[in-house]
């Protein structure tokens, strides 16, 4: 029989396995830090829309934590080991990212492109976040690289977040990325290993993916408008996934 305290406990086990407070689930699901610390607690159980959210979060199948299938925005199409590593091949629908976003077209050169790119301070981040209209849950912050391998004036660079529309309001800018294959990897210990590192930051995998991984294993880059997506799980950006787009070779 399914014990309500038990779930609880479960919850609490995984969130603090991640490294999360009770303040960052609450968040990023959109509920109050009270309705984490009841669930936590076994006084009440989430619906099933928080709970989908909530195992995307935990990096955890909802069978894990209750007796209900989860149905994962991404469709997982292989996965591959390289040792410790692990490499997944998924197809991202359609999605449609807001905030600031900076053109190289904008600028006499790539010198003054990246450090407009540099210059970029955390509350300029946080006010552009703060006018998206209908952002997607659960949410992430995630810096986006457009056309970096290709012609330089063609490039820019957003710091965004998913969205459920592109009518935003004024002073937010939008990108529109169509579905596509992605080669995703995470900046795990076994990752890090692979460029030599203890610990790895998420743009330091592009390299790895596009330089060895995807020659060996028959991928070249997209060039149907998909990105390149650092995708944050943590609020201090210390983790979070490498998206690369890719077709078959």
């Amino acid at each position: 029989m399914f014990n309500q305290v038990d779930f609880g406990k479960r919850v609490r086990a995984f969130r603090l396995k991640n490294n999360y407070s009770q303040k960052e689930i609450a968040f990023r699901i959109g509920v109050s830090e009270q309705a984490v610390s009841k669930w936590e607690c076994g006084e009440c159980l989430p619906d099933v829309y928080n709970l989908k959210l909530l195992s995307q979060i935990l990096h955890i199948s909802v069978d894990s934590l209750m007796d209900t299938e989860l149905q994962e925005p991404e469709k997982l199409i292989e996965t591959i080991m390289i040792g410790g590593a692990r490499f997944d091949i998924v197809e991202k629908p359609e999605t449609i990212f807001a905030g600031k976003i900076i053109y190289a077209k904008d600028f006499t050169n790539a010198d003054s492109f990246n450090s407009a790119i540099d210059a970029v301070t955390e509350d300029e981040k946080q006010a552009a976040f703060n006018i998206l209209s209908e952002a997607a849950l659960p949410i992430y912050d995630i810096n986006l690289s457009v056309n970096f391998w290709l012609d330089e004036k063609t490039r820019a660079y957003g710091f965004v977040r998913e969205v459920m529309t592109e009518d935003q309001p004024d002073g937010a800018d939008v990108y529109k990325m169509p579905a596509s294959l992605f080669i995703r990897a995470y900046t795990d210990k076994g990752t890090a290993q692979l460029i030599s590192k203890e610990h790895c930051e998420i743009w330091e995998l592009f390299a790895y993916i596009r330089d060895f991984f995807m020659p060996a294993h028959g991928f070249k880059m997209a060039e149907n408008g998909a990105q390149e997506l650092e995708v944050f799980d943590t609020f201090e950006h210390k983790s979070g996934y490498a998206y690369m787009p890719v077709i078959r070779a």
